[in-house]
């Protein structure tokens, strides 16, 4: 039976794309850990990649709008961000498993056979696996359009991925990457805002992206929205304390987190952070280490790395360089 081997959760922004070097020192720490992350990844063997992530109102609308999705066939990225429109190549054996195993499991996933996602998936094909060398698995979270799946539904997810994996009858060695957060504030209003400034807007994010009649002009506006940031709000002391969670392997209270909580600690933005609660219900028993932390106002997110290691793998390599030393 296959194996889940390894994961990596870890901070998307765009401004990374358009600000790269706002952030200074510490954007080049950052970076210099996600390229150590994509060589983890290839030094694991990881055969298929499970990537989780979320929507920015690029696929789903108020007009649609499903918890959890899952590409089965095709998928491709929007191309937002300077980002390149990816042609994903999905390990379709373990996504249709994954959907079944879910079916037969109280976990009803939305499905598709055309798959678009946007950079919270393609930022983290971008640093992990830019060559697409390894097939994935695309699920995406909803994170943005209240009301959201509650964080410990988010983990349980994560439990139904680990039993799939687990009983899909192949040999091969599946990591899992979750990518979202930490904290940060999106200019997106409220559904229910009243602002005259604020309705067009709405108008589409209730009806959907068919309702853009000048879509150049539309992402334009988007785009200016965050990028007139020059810096943002970032909640480091809230940060820390989700990290040491996930380091202390305390789940019990950040599957409790509600979104009204998450909302005023660490912005709307940071409900992303369900996309790393999928990852933790499949890896709860994997060893973890914070490779990186760095509050980067100029990116407008708390921008963290975290590596998950199964002990069995651990222990092997940890062998294997006892061997090599002794010789």
């Amino acid at each position: 039976m296959a194996e889940i081997i390894a994961g990596v959760a870890m901070s998307h922004s765009p401004m990374i794309m358009t600000s790269r070097e706002a952030a200074g020192e510490k954007g080049q720490r950052f970076l210099q850990k996600a390229d150590e992350m994509k060589q983890f990844l290839e030094d694991s063997g990881a055969d298929v990649i499970i990537l989780i992530s979320d929507d920015h109102f690029n696929s789903y609308f108020y007009d649609h709008m499903p918890s959890f999705t899952i590409g089965i066939d095709q998928c491709q990225g929007w191309g937002d961000w300077l980002l390149p429109e990816y042609d994903i190549t999905v390990q379709k054996d373990l996504a249709k498993h994954i959907l079944d195993t879910g079916l037969h499991n109280n976990v009803d996933f939305a499905f598709t056979l055309r798959m678009k996602v946007d950079h919270g998936h393609t930022q983290g094909i971008y640093f992990l696996n830019p060559d697409l060398k390894i097939p994935v698995v695309p699920i995406a979270v909803n994170t943005a359009a209240p009301p959201l799946p509650t964080m410990d539904r988010c983990f349980q997810l994560g439990e139904l991925v680990r039993k799939a994996v687990e009983s899909w009858d192949s040999d091969k060695k599946v990591a899992i990457v979750a990518s979202g957060g930490l904290s940060h504030w999106v200019p997106i209003p409220k559904i229910d805002s009243e602002k005259p400034e604020d309705q067009d807007l709405i108008h589409i994010l209730k009806n959907g992206r068919q309702e853009i009649e000048q879509l150049e002009e539309y992402l334009e506006t988007r785009k200016t929205r965050v990028t007139s940031l020059r810096t943002g709000p970032v909640n480091e002391e809230y940060d820390r304390l989700f990290l040491k969670s996930i380091v202390e392997k305390d789940y019990e209270t950040i599957r409790n987190w509600s979104s009204e909580l998450i909302d005023e600690k660490l912005g709307n933005g940071g409900q992303e952070i369900r996309n790393w609660l999928v990852l933790l219900g499949a890896l709860q028993d994997f060893n973890n280490e914070v490779v990186c932390y760095e509050p980067i106002p100029e990116w407008v997110t708390g921008m963290a790395i975290m590596q998950f290691q199964s002990a069995a793998v651990k222990g092997q390599q940890q062998e294997t360089s006892s061997v090599t030393v002794k010789n």
